[in-house]
């Protein structure tokens, strides 16, 4: 008798062998192929390298609490833009990822009225703000050309300002209530993919302090607001290997 059998393991006829190994042979190739495939539906070089452009259009603008309404304003804004996707995510809804995307840029608020504050003695009314901003924003990114949107926040700088007021007597600069030279905002904005790099992309965002307080002896609100809407074009450089 084999010293195996006499040990209680079971030897099996060389043919059965040669079985079992092309078995295992067949399932461990099929088990590669399924790891590289599944390796490569999750990697996605979009998704894990960043990506950067240029942005600019016009702002529609007013200043909720001025005594008018209406975006009456209009100003620039532009600057450049970069996003950072955070690589491939599972059980997204659709397909895509999250990308944060960071901008700094020079944008024109403000507010502009050309009738008459009732009982306030204004006639007519022009607020002009210019600000360096940085929005930064959690995005829903499906990479550099394909649509998307984000919100975040942003921190404007009031780099300059200038009020001018018609009260019948010829227009004044008013310098009596100045404007806070922080303005942080709420941001949405869409990404509508155009051509190759090129978005069309809208933005509106609200100021989440005041701009300046005290300003009810004018016909407005003591608490003042940035109420911004943009209409941009995005321009996303092209990375290597795309079309």
């Amino acid at each position: 008798m084999d010293s195996s059998e006499q040990h209680g393991i079971p030897v099996f006829p060389a043919r059965i062998w040669a079985k079992i190994s092309k078995i295992a042979a067949i399932v461990t190739i099929l088990l590669s192929t399924a790891t590289a495939r599944t390796v490569a539906q999750a990697y996605n070089e979009e998704y894990n390298n960043f990506v950067a452009g240029l942005v600019g259009g016009l702002n529609f603008t007013q200043v909720d609490g001025d005594g008018y309404r209406g975006y009456s304003k209009i100003g620039f804004n532009g600057g450049g833009i970069i996003y950072l996707p955070f690589g491939y995510m599972e059980n997204m809804p659709l397909d895509g990822t999250l990308a944060l995307s960071l901008e700094v840029s020079f944008t024109q608020k403000g507010s502009k009225g050309k009738t008459p504050i009732p009982n306030t003695g204004v006639l007519s009314q022009d607020i002009n703000l210019q600000y360096a901003e940085v929005p930064i924003q959690l995005n829903f990114y499906r990479g550099s050309r394909k649509t998307g949107f984000g919100a975040g926040f942003s921190v404007g700088y009031l780099a300059s300002s200038e009020e001018l007021i018609d009260n019948g007597g010829g227009v004044i600069l008013k310098n009596a209530l100045p404007f806070r030279k922080f303005d942080f905002n709420f941001v949405l904005t869409g990404n509508v993919h155009l051509y190759k790099g090129f978005f069309l992309s809208p933005r509106f965002q609200y100021s989440l302090v005041s701009i300046r307080n005290n300003n009810s002896m004018y016909g407005g609100r003591n608490e003042q607001f940035n109420n911004v809407v943009s209409l941009r074009l995005m321009y996303l450089v092209k990375r290597r290997g795309e079309e």
